[in-house]
């Protein structure tokens, strides 16, 4: 059945590639997003440049849409530098997206879909978590503030009546125009030598290719219980095994290894704890819920195709 679904963050990579999936479905398309002259470019129903910070234009947007369905997948992260990128996600997912619940459910949408990540898991052991492990709450600086924002929107997400709530949490995004295509930030800085091995390199990721992202949002706009759900891959891989496959499929020099002390005191914290302590997450819930599968079920598949190097 067709349905009026509103996107925010429409011109994100995520967003541009659910937009005609969408369409081609039959639904009735509304994008939001900051700039307007980012909207021209997109095929929709309907376009117009909003702030979520702006509550009652919101308000007034949404009620004159009318929508089944908010998607919110807005970002921050497009500042150059890091911390400004952390501090402007928890702002805009602890008022921008709380914001757009609240003019959702003024409108009398249905369903509200919203975006989080795995990355956002306390590390535990050598672990592969599940949506029912915490959050990290208490981790130190911009990180745990943009880790608190995000536990905040979810909790009060799935907890509101009169509206069902859906967070999907993606690993690292990756596909065209990401951080890990040719050009991307992850690229540049392989290619420039500057993201090392550290120590054992035994930090696991979980990946989500934009068109596992963009395909599960489909499915998820009227199929599924509202909940939590990880949208990543079925290879949660360590940093020793991603980043060297990486390196040689785009041409780039082997990776440079450091001890634990040369990493602390040349990269940045994050960084550090992406490559040896971050966890992985399991899709199994979201495989038993929807019977999903992943068009592209490993990351070594994903980054072939990035540089042309996976059959078809």
């Amino acid at each position: 059945m067709p349905l009026r679904v509103v996107v925010a963050g429409a011109t994100g990579v995520v967003g541009r590639t659910l937009l005609p999936l969408l369409r081609e479905r039959g639904h009735h398309v509304t994008a939001l997003a900051r700039k307007a002259d980012r909207l021209e470019e997109l095929s929709v129903d309907e376009i117009t440049a909003v702030d979520l910070l702006d509550l009652d234009a919101l308000r007034i947007q949404l009620r004159r849409t009318a929508p089944d369905v908010v998607v919110d997948q807005s970002s921050a992260f497009g500042a150059a530098d890091p911390q400004e990128a952390l501090q402007r996600m928890a702002k805009l997912r602890e008022r921008g997206t709380k914001n757009l619940m609240d003019a959702a459910v003024a409108a009398g949408a249905r369903r509200f879909i919203a975006q989080g990540m795995t990355a956002a898991y306390r590390p535990h052991g050598h672990d592969v978590l599940e949506e029912d492990s915490p959050l990290w709450v208490d981790a130190p600086g911009r990180w745990g503030d943009l880790v608190r924002a995000l536990a905040s929107v979810e909790e009060d997400l799935l907890s509101r009546s009169g509206i069902e709530g859906v967070s999907l949490r993606y690993g690292s995004l990756y596909g065209p125009d990401t951080h890990y295509a040719p050009g991307g930030d992850v690229h540049a800085r392989v290619v420039g030598s500057e993201l090392p091995l550290v120590g054992d390199g035994v930090g696991l990721t979980s990946f989500t290719h934009v068109d596992d992202a963009a395909g599960v949002l489909l499915e998820l706009l009227e199929g599924g219980d509202p909940g939590a759900y990880n949208v990543v891959d079925n290879e949660p891989a360590e940093s020793s095994e991603w980043l060297p496959a990486y390196a040689r499929m785009a041409g780039a020099p082997a990776p440079v290894a450091l001890t634990m002390e040369q990493a602390k005191s040349q990269l940045d914290w994050l960084t550090v704890h992406q490559l040896t302590e971050q966890r992985g997450a399991s899709n199994f819930r979201l495989r038993e819920t929807l019977g999903w599968k992943p068009t592209w079920p490993s990351w070594r598949e994903g980054f072939a195709s990035l540089f042309g190097l996976w059959p078809g």
